[in-house]
């Protein structure tokens, strides 16, 4: 930051790259392209970290049309992991932030008991993410430019 100015709320897009250890989790969050970002999770999802899951998330989606969330590395997923989640879903759907959930097995069986329609956006690998991601921007530019 240059000339007094702070950033509140949103961190500056020259330094996304970003680490943050929070109980048995480590949060990352890295640029995939310039209105792309990926969050992974290493570790356990549980009460001690769900919260600041959420928040990390929120924090880095202002500079992001797109999300992946990458939950195959997380070996434990309490019930704030599906919290967590949810807000996360909510965040996305009110900042128009286009997202996709990888997930590992205990995530996809949290996801089996608190999300039995599959009604977040799930796949089984990162490749399907980006395929899907792609598609949906597509389908955005398409509209626009049909307005």
């Amino acid at each position: 930051m240059r000339d007094g100015t702070v950033r509140i709320g949103r961190p500056d897009p020259a330094s996304v790259d970003e680490h943050r250890q929070c109980g048995r989790a480590t949060f990352a969050v890295r640029r995939l392209a310039a209105s792309r970002l990926a969050v992974a999770v290493i570790g356990d999802i549980d009460a001690c970290n769900g919260r600041e899951l959420g928040r990390f998330v929120e924090q880095h989606t202002g500079i992001s049309r797109q999300l992946v969330l990458d939950l195959r590395a997380v070996d434990f997923a309490g019930t704030q992991a599906f919290t967590a989640i949810y807000y996360i879903s909510v965040h996305c759907a009110r900042n128009d932030v286009d997202w996709i959930l990888v997930g590992s097995h205990p995530v996809r069986r949290l996801l089996s008991i608190c999300d039995p329609n599959g009604e977040l956006p799930l796949v089984d690998d990162l490749p399907s993410a980006l395929e899907r991601l792609t598609r949906t921007a597509r389908c955005h530019q398409h509209v626009r430019s049909a307005v």
